[in-house]
């Protein structure tokens, strides 16, 4: 019984049967059931579907309220008991944004495998990210800061890892098929190459001499993944608008041309999100540290 009052605890925090399966690693159609047989030995519903999420009765409300305590004591409880293994033991769901999975975190977790052999991993690579951070230990997402841009309200920390200024690139190739733009307004007759989850949609800002602009550029090729922005434009498909930190190697070689070098850009901006000490087990804690440092 207290293990089904304890997944109700978890239901109501997700709004989602299938996220509290998932933290408890039982099926979904075991979590029904579990659901069921507490409202029949309660003999009252608990909850009630709304636009898809679960939220609690009074009754559901008065369960939750009371027994969550007992929940997130009984949590601490076991990872203080996990700080006394040697080594880590347990699982870890981490969503994350692909550019970070194809330059960084793949190392790490190789690394992390190595000295703690007895941790899992499960990871969804994607670049909306933050949609499903309430289903994970660890969200890793990126985003592009600028003038009236707000951060979502999430109930997580922040921990920022790395920031990047924009550059905007384009092939040797390119630039000599097209003649290269002298000012933000001139990209608007080229073929430009954007990804809405790096800046929000196809607006490329532009500060200079303490103005703003922002350009609407043409949509001629839009892929939600940086390193493919990145290949198109190597191969001359057009002018892109994408991290630093992705394409100084290239410009360095010679590969790209970074154009319109007057103007200041976003800043995108690396972010980890994770549960608070309270609620976050200890090897995700341990994991999420190692990451960091």
């Amino acid at each position: 019984m207290l293990d089904k009052m304890a997944f109700f605890i978890y239901v109501v925090r997700t709004g989602s049967i299938s996220a509290a399966a998932r933290k408890l690693n039982i099926s979904v159609s075991a979590g029904s059931r579990w659901l069921q047989e507490l409202e029949q030995k309660f003999g009252l519903p608990l909850y009630r579907r709304n636009n898809r999420l679960l939220k609690p009765t009074p009754a559901g409300q008065k369960l939750f309220d009371d027994f969550s305590i007992i929940v997130d004591r009984s949590e601490a409880v076991v990872r203080s008991m996990q700080d006394y293994q040697q080594y880590d033991k347990g699982h870890i769901d981490i969503i994350c944004t692909p550019v970070f999975a194809n330059h960084f975190l793949m190392e790490k977790i190789s690394q992390y495998l190595t000295s703690n052999p007895n941790v899992t991993f499960n990871l969804n690579i994607t670049p909306w990210a933050l949609d499903h951070a309430a289903d994970s230990d660890i969200t890793i997402s990126a985003n592009a800061s600028y003038q009236g841009y707000r951060e979502r309200d999430l109930h997580l920390v922040r921990r920022e890892i790395m920031q990047s200024p924009f550059v905007v690139v384009a092939s040797p190739d390119y630039l000599t098929k097209h003649m290269t733009p002298a000012a933000p307004c001139e990209l608007t007759n080229h073929q430009c190459l954007f990804a809405t989850t790096l800046t929000g949609s196809n607006d490329w800002v532009f500060h200079q001499n303490n103005e703003c602009q922002i350009v609407k550029v043409p949509k001629s090729l839009e892929v939600n993944d940086s390193d493919l922005l990145l290949q198109a434009t190597l191969n001359g498909a057009g002018i892109a608008y994408l991290p630093l930190f992705l394409v100084d190697d290239y410009i360095k070689r010679g590969e790209i041309i970074p154009i319109l070098e007057d103007f200041d850009t976003s800043v995108w901006s690396l972010n980890v999100y994770y549960q608070p000490p309270a609620t976050a087990s200890a090897v995700a804690i341990h994991f999420k540290e190692f990451l960091l440092a």
